[in-house]
């Protein structure tokens, strides 16, 4: 099958997995397999994104269960592509969305990343302890039309910018947005870098980007 950037319909999805797509990273297993194996490449490749992805120092990283727990009876359940703990207690959750469902994707990462929060904070605990948490999502779609930045991070602030705590922080990967990147692959960030990956892996014509970004450096 011809590698595509983007999935048209579920159907389309489904067929392309069915295929072992094994080099394709918008295939949730394959997205999952580049950052949970039990390997020092797949465990640098999850180290280099999470760092990309939250612009800060990472020492350390654990996989941990992707379920989030209900609190009462009924509550929607929450499950977690790869859902992460760092050295310090903060999680962060990574999200492979490879074709637009037409839902509020919006919505579904404030709801995401509230779990979150609401679940590493025990009884007794100050509120200075409420961990910084991280809804990290790649769409292989547009989400929003409004900018043409591949990579957005939203956070709860004021209208005039101020910020309320730097708690809960979800970013969007935004790959059809990537699209001419790989001419400035010096001057890119390291997330921007990660998103020519992530659409490109795959991609017989940019085996030579590919190639550039892993003699950079950059653990992909």
């Amino acid at each position: 099958m011809k590698a595509t950037s983007k999935f048209l319909s579920e159907e389309e999805y489904l067929a392309q997995m069915k295929t072992g797509a094994l080099l394709n990273p918008r295939i949730d297993s394959t997205f999952k397999a580049l950052f949970t194996q039990p390997t020092e490449e797949s465990r640098n490749a999850l180290h280099s994104f999470l760092e990309a992805a939250t612009e800060r120092k990472i020492r350390s990283v654990e996989l941990t269960a992707n379920e989030a727990p209900e609190a009462f009876v009924g509550q929607r359940g929450v499950s977690y592509d790869i859902l992460c703990i760092f050295d310090d207690g903060q999680p962060a959750n990574l999200e492979m969305m490879a074709f637009n469902q037409k839902y509020d994707y919006g919505k579904r990462a404030e709801y995401q990343v509230a779990r979150l929060e609401t679940t590493y904070l025990r009884k007794g605990d100050t509120w200075e302890k409420a961990p910084k948490v991280y809804q990290i999502t790649v769409l292989d779609f547009v989400y929003d039309k409004t900018s043409n930045e591949p990579v957005s991070r939203y956070a709860m602030r004021t209208k005039d910018n101020r910020t309320l705590s730097d708690n809960l922080n979800v970013i969007f990967i935004e790959l059809p947005k990537a699209i001419g990147l790989e001419d400035r692959i010096g001057q890119n960030t390291a997330l921007e870098n990660w998103a020519i990956f992530l659409k490109d892996a795959d991609n017989p014509e940019k085996t030579g980007v590919i190639k550039k970004l892993s003699e950079m450096g950059q653990d992909l």
